[in-house]
C-alpha cells in the first residue's frame, strides 16, 4: 500500500528497527563475501606501448604528386584490432611465445587462444594521433613481452600490408599500361594503313577537291566558250567560202571566154589574110568575137563576182586558199574543244566521286583519331600513374612512407590494474548497507497490511482517535538486549574479518 513520503519514511525506519538483527546478518555476509572476492581475485599486470599514427613525413612534400602516401585518412582502432584481434595474429604470438608448436588443434589451444584475446588492449588516444597496444596478464613480466610482441607485429603487418598493396596497385597498372600500349599500336597501325589507302586513291583532302572542281569549271566554261567563238568563226568561213567557188567558176568562165575570143580573133586573122572583109566567115567570126566579149563583160559587171576578172585571177585563189586552211583549222579547234569539254566534264565526274569518298573516309579518319587520341591520353596518364605506383611501391618496401614509429615502448607495470583490494572492501561496505535498506523498502510496498492510521482513514471514511502503543515484557526487553548485543558482537566480528582478509592480502602481496 503506497503511502505519503514522511510516512513511508517512518515505516521504514521503524521495520529497519524491528529487522536489524536481519539487517546487521545480511551486512556482514555482502561485505565479508566482497572483501572474499577481493581477496581472492588476482592481480592483473598492464603493459601498453604506444604508437605514433599518421602524421606528414619529410618525404611527403618532397614527393607531392609523384607517390601516393599510406596512411593519413586509416581508422586506426579497426585496423589495429582487425589485425591484433585476428586469429592469425594471436597463433603466430603463440607461436613466438612458445605456447604452441605449430598450429591450433587441441581444446587446450583454443582456450589460451581465446584468453589471450581477451587480454588484448587496443586504444587510439589523443586525437586520433596516437595508438595504445596493451595487454592484461597476472605476470608484469609476461604483460611487457606480450605487448612488445604484439607491437613488433602489428608494425609488420601494416608495413608488409602496405609493401603487398603497393607491389599489387604497380603490377595492375603496369599490365594496364602494356594492355594499352597494345592497343595504341594497333591504333597507329589502322591509321597507318588508311592514310596510305587514302593516298593510293589519290582522293586528297576536301580542300584541294573543292580547288580542283573549281579549276575545271573555270576549263569547262572557258573551253564552252572557246566553242561558242570557233563555231561562229566556222560558219563565217563556210559563207565566206560558198562565194569564193562562185567567183572562181567566175574567172574560170571568163578565162575560157578569153581564150575563145583569142581562137575567134587568130581565125580572123587568117580569114582577112584570104579573104576580105565582107566575106561570110570573116563576118560570122567578128559576129562571134562580139559575142564573146558580152559575154566577158557580163561576167565582170556580175555583181556576186567581186573578184571576177582575168587579172584577178591568182588574187582570188591565193584568198581561196587561205579561207580554206583557216576553216580547216577552225574545224581542228572545234574538235580540240570538243574533246576537251568531254575530258573536262570526265573529270568533274571523277572529283565529284572522290569528294564522296573524301566525305565517307574523313568520318573514318576522324573515328581513327579519335580512338588514337584516347588511347594515347589513357596510355600516358597510365605512363605517370605507373611510375608514381613505382615511387610508392619503393618508399613502402624501405618504410619510408608510412609514418608508424613507437613513441612509447612497452614497460614493465609496477602497479597492478584495474580493481584494487580495497575497491571491494569499500564496495562491500557500501552494498552491505544499501542491500538490506533497499530489499525492506520493496517488502514495505507490497506489504498489503495496514501499517499506519492513513490507511484507516482512506480506506473505511472514519477517523482515528488514538493508536495503542506496544508495551514488551519484562522477558521480551531481556530478550531483546541479547539480541541488541549479539548484533553489535557480529558487527565487530565483520570488521574483524575484514582486517584479518585485508591483513593476509598484505602478506600475499608481500610474497
Amino acid at each position: 500500500m503506497r503511502y505519503s513520503v514522511e510516512t513511508d519514511y517512518k515505516l521504514l525506519l521503524r521495520n529497519l528497527v524491528q529487522h536489524k538483527w536481519g539487517m546487521t546478518l545480511l551486512f556482514s555476509l555482502i561485505a565479508l563475501t566482497l572483501t572474499t572476492m577481493g581477496y581472492f581475485v588476482p592481480k592483473t599486470y598492464t603493459s601498453t606501448s604506444t604508437l605514433i599514427m599518421g602524421g606528414e613525413t619529410v618525404l611527403e612534400p618532397i614527393l607531392a604528386g609523384a607517390a601516393v602516401s599510406a596512411g593519413n585518412k586509416t581508422d586506426w582502432t579497426q585496423v589495429a584490432k582487425e589485425i591484433l584481434y585476428s586469429r592469425t595474429t594471436v597463433a603466430k604470438l603463440m607461436n613466438q611465445l612458445g605456447y604452441l608448436e605449430s598450429d591450433i588443434k587441441t581444446l587446450e589451444d583454443e582456450i589460451l587462444l581465446k584468453e589471450m584475446k581477451s587480454s588484448i588492449e587496443v586504444e587510439l588516444v589523443g586525437g586520433d594521433k596516437y595508438l595504445k597496444i596493451g595487454y592484461t596478464d597476472e605476470n608484469p613480466k609476461k604483460a611487457q613481452r606480450v605487448a612488445t610482441k604484439l607491437t613488433e607485429i602489428f608494425i609488420n603487418d601494416i608495413h608488409s600490408y602496405h609493401t603487398s598493396e603497393s607491389e599489387e596497385a604497380f603490377q595492375f597498372i603496369d599490365g594496364q599500361v602494356k594492355s594499352y600500349h597494345k592497343k595504341l599500336l594497333v591504333a597507329e597501325e589502322k591509321l597507318k594503313i588508311f592514310k596510305t589507302s587514302r593516298l593510293e586513291t589519290g582522293a586528297g583532302s576536301e580542300e584541294a577537291i573543292s580547288k580542283r572542281l573549281a579549276r575545271l569549271q573555270e576549263v569547262l566554261d572557258q573551253s564552252q566558250l572557246d566553242l561558242r567563238e570557233a563555231m561562229i568563226k566556222k560558219n563565217s568561213l563556210e559563207r565566206q567560202l560558198t562565194g569564193e567557188v562562185q567567183a572562181t567558176i567566175s574567172i574560170a568562165r571568163q578565162s575560157q571566154y578569153v581564150n575563145r575570143l583569142q581562137g575567134l580573133r587568130d581565125r580572123l586573122s587568117e580569114l582577112r589574110l584570104s579573104y576580105h572583109e565582107e566575106y561570110p566567115d570573116i563576118q560570122s567570126v567578128k559576129y562571134q568575137i562580139e559575142d564573146v566579149k558580152r559575154q566577158i563583160q557580163l561576167e565582170k559587171t556580175d555583181p556576186s563576182n567581186s573578184l571576177a576578172g582575168v587579172d584577178d585571177g591568182f588574187k582570188a585563189n591565193q584568198v581561196y586558199q587561205d579561207m580554206k586552211l583557216q576553216l580547216s583549222q577552225a574545224q581542228t579547234k572545234i574538235a580540240t574543244l570538243n574533246t576537251r569539254i568531254s575530258a573536262t566534264r570526265g573529270n568533274i565526274v571523277e572529283e565529284r566521286k572522290k569528294g564522296n569518298v573524301v566525305h565517307s573516309s574523313d568520318a573514318q579518319l576522324a573515328e581513327l583519331n579519335r580512338d588514337y587520341d584516347v588511347n594515347q591520353k589513357l596510355y600516358e596518364d597510365l605512363l605517370t600513374r605507373r611510375e608514381a605506383a613505382r615511387v610508392s611501391k619503393e618508399i613502402d618496401e624501405q618504410q619510408k612512407g608510412l609514418n608508424l614509429k613507437i613513441y612509447e615502448p612497452a614497460f614493465l607495470p609496477r602497479l597492478p590494474s584495474g580493481l584494487q583490494f580495497y575497491h571491494f572492501i569499500l564496495a562491500g561496505l557500501f552494498f552491505g548497507a544499501l542491500v538490506p535498506v533497499v530489499l525492506m523498502y520493496f517488502k514495505q510496498l507490497v506489504d498489503s497490511s495496514v501499517k499506519a492510521p492513513e490507511a484507516i482513514m482512506s480506506k473505511m471514511k472514519v477517523p482515528v482517535l488514538g493508536m495503542v502503543p506496544n508495551v514488551a515484557s519484562t522477558t521480551e526487553a531481556a530478550a531483546f538486549n541479547t539480541k541488541d548485543r549479539m548484533r553489535h558482537v557480529l558487527i565487530v566480528l565483520t570488521f574483524v574479518g575484514i582486517a584479518l582478509i585485508s591483513v593476509m592480502k598484505m602478506l600475499q602481496q608481500t610474497d
